[in-house]
């Protein structure tokens, strides 16, 4: 049976950073979904489209959309995932061991795991790439971020 990876996050916008995470779990797992969830902590507004997959390769990737709790979605899924969380710095270590506590504390059985991007995504940023949209990005830095 092939492993599979659940990428899971809001991913608004999906950026370079995220690709980078994607392509490590890929070298991991026979299967990564990419589990696009809701963040009611986050200015979802406006909602930027996934990327099209298809052009990095048949089936490499599926994306799923999903509402509520990461472990509730796992539930719904015909196969054994591990969890993929992505880190940047340190700074997202400790908010990633807070929220790994309660996706353990919610589901004890939970498998995770966490990958650091490389060092030239570390400044990037979904929010950071709004708040340079909402500016007018006129040399279109932010949107060279996004994939």
């Amino acid at each position: 049976m092939e492993k599979v990876g659940l990428y899971a996050g809001s991913f608004n916008p999906f950026h370079k950073g995220h690709f980078n995470i994607l392509l490590k779990a890929e070298q991991i797992f026979g299967k990564v979904i990419i589990g696009r969830g809701e963040n009611k902590k986050k200015s979802n507004n406006p909602i930027f489209p996934m990327p099209n997959f298809d052009k990095f390769g048949e089936g490499r990737f599926e994306v799923v959309e999903y509402k509520g709790l990461v472990t509730k979605f796992i539930e719904t899924l015909p196969y054994d995932v591990t969890v993929i969380r992505g880190l940047r710095n340190s700074t997202d270590l400790q908010v990633e061991m807070e929220f790994n506590s309660w996706l353990k504390y919610l589901k004890p059985d939970i498998k995770l795991v966490s990958l650091f991007c490389d060092s030239e995504y570390e400044f990037v940023s979904s929010s950071g790439i709004r708040i340079l949209l909402d500016e007018g990005d006129e040399d279109g830095k932010a949107k060279n971020l996004m994939i």
